[in-house]
C-alpha cells in the first residue's frame, strides 16, 4: 500500500524530503506554480484540485505537466454524483487519463461509468460514517482504489492506496496517533513546554532510529519545535505502521 502524503508548502516539502518520503499529494490550486519542485524530489506524485479550484485551469495544467505527476484525480463535486460524472466524460474526451472520483452512492457512481475491470479509482465523499463503510464494502474487488487514509481503512486493506493529511496534525493541533502493540495510540500534547508525558518519552525511546533517520531529538519534542513537530508523527507512527503491513520500501526511502 503506498501512502501519498499532503504536501503544499515550503515546510511541509521540507520536512516530507528529511523524512525520505516517496509519494506526495498536492493540490493544484495551491501548488501549480511549484509541480518541478514537487517532481524533482520524490517518486510519486498525486495531484488533485483544490477547494473550488477552477476546473479549465485544472485540465490546462493536467496537460501541460503529464510528464510531472504519476496520478491525477478527475475534477470532481463533493456529494454531488452526477456533475462529478459530467466532468469525468469531459476530462475522457480531452483524453486526460484522470482517475475516477466516486460521489454519493459508490456502487450507483461505479456502475454508471462502465469502466473495465482492474480500474484505477478514487473513493470520495458520502454522507453518514455507516453508509460510506457499507457502500465500500459492497465495491467491487477486481479494481485497484485509492481512499483517505483515517482510521480502520490504514489497517483493513480496503485500499490499494490512501493519502493523508493528519501527518501535520501533531505540528498544528497538537495531537497525533502513536504506532503500538499493533494499533494506533492517539497522543494530545501538553500546553506546558516543560512537561513531557511518560508515554511520549517511552514511545520516542522505543523509536529512537526512526528519530534519529529524520534527524530530530527528544529535546526538540519537549519545547515542540515546528519542524519536529511535523516530523514527529513520520516517526512514531507512519514508519513503524509501514514495516507493521509490510510496506516500508513503498513510502521511505531511508
Amino acid at each position: 500500500m503506498k501512502i501519498y502524503f499532503h504536501a503544499n508548502n515550503k515546510a511541509t516539502l521540507r520536512s516530507l524530503q528529511e523524512c525520505g518520503v516517496k509519494n506526495v499529494l498536492v493540490s493544484h490550486k495551491y501548488s501549480y506554480a511549484n509541480i518541478d519542485s514537487f517532481s524533482d524530489c520524490f517518486e510519486n506524485i498525486f495531484v488533485v484540485a483544490g477547494t473550488n479550484d477552477d476546473p479549465n485551469k485544472y485540465h490546462e495544467f493536467l496537460k501541460e505537466n503529464k510528464e510531472k505527476y504519476t496520478y491525477a484525480a478527475q475534477y470532481h463535486i463533493p456529494d454531488n454524483m452526477s456533475r462529478t460524472i459530467d466532468f469525468w466524460n469531459k476530462e475522457v474526451s480531452q483524453h486526460l487519463n484522470t482517475l475516477p472520483v466516486l460521489q454519493e452512492d459508490f456502487t450507483k457512481h461505479l456502475s454508471q461509468l462502465n469502466l473495465p475491470a482492474g480500474s484505477h479509482i478514487c473513493i470520495g465523499k458520502m454522507k453518514g460514517r455507516f453508509d460510506t463503510e457499507d457502500s465500500i464494502r459492497k465495491l467491487p474487488t477486481n479494481n485497484k482504489y485509492h481512499g483517505l487514509g483515517k482510521g480502520k481503512y490504514i489497517t483493513k486493506d480496503a485500499f490499494d492506496s490512501i493519502d493523508t493529511s493528519l501527518w501535520i496534525s501533531a505540528a498544528m493541533s497538537k495531537k497525533c496517533d502513536m504506532w503500538g502493540d499493533n494499533s494506533s495510540i492517539p497522543m494530545k500534547f501538553s500546553e506546558n513546554n516543560k512537561t513531557f508525558e511518560p508515554i511520549l518519552e517511552h514511545y520516542c525511546d522505543k523509536y529512537k532510529e526512526n528519530m534519529e533517520i529524520v534527524g530530530i531529538n527528544k529535546h526538540g519534542v519537549k519545547v515542540r519545535h515546528y519542524y519536529t513537530m511535523l516530523k514527529l508523527p513520520m516517526v512514531l507512527y507512519y514508519m513503524p505502521l509501514c514495516k507493521h503491513l509490510n510496506c516500508y520500501s513503498d513510502n521511505f526511502i531511508k
